[in-house]
């Protein structure tokens, strides 16, 4: 879904096809839309990907089965998941019972993700760091290495920190 997602905001790959219209529980395919955390304007682009073969979607139906969907995605726990993966999340939770938590657990779960992406981006940089120096020519060469990677290592050590205090005071 993600890669179709960016695909659509490049070049226009459409949200369903030919086939997939003809053939369409629009119940069915509301409960996956709202399940995989699409808007309600997602019908609009079946609408759009439809009516090159003549297919109108019965908005009713989807929203019924969107209704149910969306209910299924804005779960605590899916918020958490979401979050610790680094998804994206379109908003679709905020009118929804129960939003507020989802959110709460998304965004303390995106934090955590955050801390990780960077402790992942400064273990690289150590990594380049540490060839660096067993390459160095100079004193001074080698001096200034070893003191980037120490302000690494201080880095790495506050922001394994900083994950420790997000995942403590998660939501539960």
């Amino acid at each position: 879904m993600a890669v179709c997602a960016v695909l659509l905001a490049l070049s226009g790959c459409a949200s369903m096809s030919e086939d997939q219209c003809r053939r369409a529980d629009w119940q069915q395919q509301g409960t996956r839309d709202g399940r995989d955390g699409y808007g309600r304007d997602r019908v609009g682009d079946h609408a759009e990907a439809c009516a090159k073969v003549g297919v109108v979607p019965d908005e009713p139906r989807w929203l019924t089965g969107w209704s149910d969907g969306v209910r299924q995605y804005c779960r605590p726990a899916r918020g958490w998941e979401l979050g610790l993966r680094g998804e994206y999340y379109r908003g679709v939770c905020a009118d929804q019972p129960g939003g507020d938590e989802f959110e709460r657990y998304y965004e303390a779960a995106k934090r955590v993700y955050t801390l990780g992406q960077q402790l992942d981006r400064n273990y690289s940089e150590m990594q380049r760091l540490e060839r660096s120096l067993a390459d160095a020519k100079t004193d001074e060469e080698r001096k200034q290495l070893r003191a980037q990677l120490r302000e690494l290592d201080i880095e790495q050590q506050r922001l394994r920190a900083r994950q420790r205090v997000e995942l403590t005071n998660a939501p539960r």
